[in-house]
Order: structure tokens, then sequence, then C-alpha cells
């Protein structure tokens, strides 16, 4: 009995017999923050967008030390230290300066400064220019830095050919042959060439142009890849046959212009003018295929080539078919898996717009890329063609800091992207809109 009592008491003293003490829950352990250097410059308060095709980062945050980005993520994972250089991005959004690909006459650093620069275009690649003119696209202007110019020098091109034949003779380097192409590259890489451009472009069925032959373009191709530059063919009017043919064949990384299943502007003309949506020849397709295939690279340049679709010639019915006569081709050739580049080839015609070039992006969003895919071809993409990819396009860490800020969000309404806000080029303010 007193044994029974003892167990009895034993257990009240425990509170029940046979079950164990609950643990207290172990405390909460907070994540590790990444440390932010105490002289960098932070961008905070918006969305942030890589430029690489990921997702955008809500509450994002780039760090820049000295010229190039450090760290890119969520502001929440980032130790921010007292008194660092903070730009409030006031809930926009956060991206890599825009690479305008293919442009002319931006050689004078106050044009890169007042026209691009200061409105968001961090990088212009000029893509014909006098050689007297290389040396001034590294020049900064007397107020102020000026966008990154790169440049192609004189353009490539057999004697009499294209641009001669219809601009001025001053932007060709002609060659004859295969020795004579190698020796053109050399020089002009030596001169401070980004890439080496060339011209491929046939004239009309009734008056031919003087033109490059496989031989002569593989020649530039290989020497130019050599010393490390990208070959850029001048693509325009062709039956879509012997001028994509030599593309292919020959290695050329990227092809300027929509490469048009014609010969002149009579014939894209006549093409459009009784229809009412453009279909593409199987054959042209194939050679886009083709394309796609041997990693070659297009900068369509669709503000330029559609600036004739708003014709009052034209009924509205015309001008339908005209946009989709020039967007088709680059729908095509982007489902299929090619790169697009964006670039509106400023300076060949007053039209075109300066600064941020948004009708070409609308021009693309027409063409099928989504609002991701266009900012992606206006940062990575673009500063690939122009031979830097491995040091602008994007924010990731080590890359150059040229950094926009826009009002808003791209992703959903294009039209934001002309609301620059803060600029930033190499890890320097440049511009903040206050």
């Amino acid at each position: 009995m007193r044994n029974w009592m003892f167990v009895s008491l034993l257990c009240f003293a425990f509170a029940a017999c046979g079950r164990q003490p609950t643990p207290s829950p172990s405390p909460t352990i907070p994540p590790t923050l990444q440390p932010v250097p105490a002289d960098a410059l932070v961008l905070t308060n918006g969305t942030v967008i890589i430029g690489t095709g990921a997702p955008p980062i809500p509450d994002g945050i780039v760090v820049i030390q000295q010229e190039r980005v450090v760290a890119a993520g969520r502001a929440t994972d980032y130790a921010i230290p007292d008194g660092i250089k903070v730009v409030d991005a006031k809930r926009g959004t956060i991206l890599p300066g825009i690479v305008n690909a293919h442009v002319h006459g931006v050689s004078n650093p106050a044009v890169r400064r007042v026209y691009f620069l200061l409105k968001g275009v961090t990088s212009v690649c000029d893509m014909g220019s006098r050689l007297n003119e290389m040396p001034q696209f590294d020049l900064d202007h007397a107020t102020g830095l000026a966008a990154r110019g790169f440049r192609a020098g004189p353009i490539v091109t057999a004697p009499g050919g294209y641009p001669d034949i219809y601009w001025h003779a001053s932007l060709n380097y002609e060659i004859t042959g295969a020795n004579d192409a190698r020796a053109a590259v050399a020089y002009l890489v030596n001169r401070g060439a980004d890439a080496i451009k060339i011209a491929l472009e046939p004239g009309s069925a009734q008056e031919p142009w003087p033109m490059l032959n496989l031989q002569e373009v593989k020649a530039i191709v290989q020497a130019a890849h050599e010393r490390g530059r990208l070959v850029r063919a001048h693509v325009g009017r062709t039956d879509g046959t012997e001028v994509l043919d030599i593309v292919v064949e020959s290695g050329v990384d990227v092809i300027e212009h929509v490469p048009i299943p014609v010969f002149s502007a009579m014939d894209a003309y006549n093409l459009i003018k009784d229809k009412v949506h453009f279909v593409l020849d199987p054959a042209y397709e194939a050679r886009l295929t083709r394309l796609v295939v041997r990693q070659v690279a297009m900068v369509p340049t669709l503000d330029a080539h559609t600036l004739w679709c708003e014709s009052p010639q034209l009924t509205s019915e015309q001008k339908q078919a005209c946009f989709e006569f020039y967007e088709e081709p680059v729908r095509r050739f982007y489902a299929l898996g090619g790169v697009v580049a964006l670039a509106n080839d400023y300076g060949a015609d007053d039209a075109i717009e300066k600064g941020m070039p948004l009708r070409e992006m609308r021009l693309l969003l027409a063409a099928g890329l989504t609002p991701m895919q266009v900012i992606e071809a206006g940062t990575r993409h673009a500063a690939q063609v122009c031979g830097h990819g491995k040091e602008l396009g994007t924010l990731e860490p080590g890359k150059l800091a040229d950094i926009i800020v826009v009002n808003g969000d791209p992703l959903a309404d294009i039209e934001v992207m002309q609301q620059v806000s803060v600029v930033i080029k190499g890890g320097q303010i440049v511009f903040t809109g206050e």
C-alpha cells in the first residue's frame, strides 16, 4: 500500500506517468546578410531587371564598387552600412543601360552625351564611319561623360560597291582578293575597330552592284576572329539566295537589317500593294533556319526599314501589309531561336529618333518579342553584337556599371522606357532627373 502511494506521488510530481517533458522551441536563427562595402554606391527601392532574361527582382538592390557591379539581388539579403551613398529608385525599375547596336554619325562626343547618354542609352555602336573619325569615339565631352562609342570604321566592300554607290566613297574600304581582305581587317583593328562591317548588297536585277565574293568574306571572317572581332554584314535587298548563302558559309557573325527577299523598293511595294498579310516563301524561311542553326544574330533596324510604311500614298491595309512585310521575317527568325539585338539605324535618315529607340522597341513587340525579350535585345544581346558582351549588357558581378532607372514597369508598358530618372555610366552618376 505504501509502495503504491509512493508511486502515485511520483507520478503527480511529474504531471503524468510515462510522459516526457515537452522540449522548448529552438530560437529562430536570422539569415546571414551579405555585406556591402563601405565605399559602394547602392541602388535600392526598385525592381531590378538583370538583363539576362531572368525574372525581375522586386524590392531589389544593385551594389556598385568603383566602376563595376559587385552584386544584384533582393534588398533584404544585404546589410547596408550607415552613411553609404544610396540612390533611391522610387519604386521604379533598375536595369542595364540600353545599347543601340547600329547607328551612324556619333563620333562627336557631344552627340553621344546629349542625344544618347542623358536619355538612357549608355552605349552606341557606329556601323560606318570615316577613318579620321575613329579616334573621336574614345572621347568624352568637355561638359561630362558621353555614351560609350564603339565603331567599325569604313565598310569593307568590293571596288565601287555599296555604300559608295549609294552614300559616299569615304565610307568604303575597298578590297580585291583574300590577301587584301586580311590586310584590311588588320589595319581597321589597329585603328580601333570594335567590329568589322562588310557590305553584301547586290543592287537590283536590272542594275547589279559590285559585291564581295565568298572567298573574300571567308578571309575577312578568319582574320577578324583571329583578332577577337565579330564580322557584321550589311544585308539589305536580296533575292534571299546568294547573299544569305555567303553569310552562312563564310561564318559571318551578325546580319544588319532584315534580309528582305526582294531586289528593290519597287519590288517590295509590288509585293504589299495588293496584300493584307505577308506570307514567307518556304525557301526563304529555310534560309532563316540556316542562319539560326549557324548562330548568326540579327540586328533588324525595323525603325529605318518601315519609315515608308507610313507614306500617305498607302492605304491603311497597305500600311499594315508593309509593316508585316518587315516584321514577319523577324518574328519567324526569333521563333526559330535566333538572337535579335536592338538598334534603329540612327543617322541613316533624319526621321529616325535619337535617344531611347522606343519606336524600334514597339516594332520588336509587334514582331513577337515580349517586353522582357525586347529589354534583353537592347542590353545583353546588343552588347554582344557590339563585341562587348563580356563587359556590358547585364547587371552581373564584374560587369561595368552602366545602369539606368525608369519610372514605372517596362514589362507592363514599354513606353516607360522614355521616362529615365537615373543614368549611371561606369559607376558614375550622370543624371538623376532632379
